[in-house]
């Protein structure tokens, strides 16, 4: 039978035991990859953490302010699709807390201008924009020109279809896109190396379209930012 002097150290024991967990738990949330089941098909980076490579190929894509995607819907497609999962992740996923405020309304006001420039609905939930915008891209990298505009959905792009996929093919100057990409790509960068620890060890089941041989991979010989 335990003395009444031994049950407080024994209280304090189990909260000092709690605490660990509770800060151990923590840590492995901040070190944890996107859930994989987010990140929409056609849109993901066989990387170690996939959000840091999305961000670095959205800023290559967008580094020359657009002009690059002139004349290749499927990457525009990609690009954005990118941008838009991107934004929402951040704002959910607690890895990134320390990124600097700046980031959030550059990407914001990036969002504004590639969706003026491709008639994505103001109110369309970025989530379902990323989608079928992601849908869109492994159509189009597998030649499907007609399932590419299937996929422009006219709840989400005004007016959606063939209108739709003709502006992704000429989605004109898109400078904010490029500051706030390479912006994030810096910092999310910079912040991996300040948690010391490099990347979260995990694979991005849905980055089909850059490997070969899968369902959704593009066709042999087509590197993995030049799309249709």
């Amino acid at each position: 039978m335990r003395t009444l002097s031994e049950r407080p150290r024994m209280s304090r024991s189990l909260a000092a035991l709690l605490l660990g967990a509770a800060l151990l738990a923590g840590c492995a949330e901040m070190r944890a990859p996107a859930a994989l089941s987010r990140i929409p098909a056609g849109l993901g980076v066989v990387a170690a953490d996939p959000l840091p490579a999305m961000a670095a190929e959205a800023a290559a894509s967008f580094a020359d302010g657009g002009r690059a995607l002139a004349g290749r819907p499927g990457a525009t497609a990609r690009a954005v699709g990118q941008g838009e999962i991107l934004g929402a992740e951040l704002r959910r996923d607690p890895r990134w807390v320390g990124l600097p405020p700046v980031i959030e309304s550059e990407l914001r006001t990036a969002r504004l201008e590639w969706r003026a420039a491709l008639g994505i609905r103001a109110g369309a939930v970025p989530e379902a924009v990323g989608a079928a915008l992601g849908r869109a891209a492994i159509a189009l990298a597998a030649g499907d020109t007609r399932g590419g505009a299937a996929a422009l959905d006219p709840a989400l792009f005004e007016p959606g279809g063939t209108v739709t996929l003709a502006r992704l093919a000429a989605p004109g100057p898109l400078p904010t896109a490029r500051s706030a990409t390479a912006l994030l790509e810096r910092e999310m960068a910079r912040l991996a190396r300040q948690r010391g620890g490099g990347l979260s060890n995990a694979l991005d089941p849905d980055a089909g379209l850059l490997g070969l041989g899968q369902a959704n991979a593009p066709p042999a010989g087509m590197g993995p930012l030049r799309g249709p």
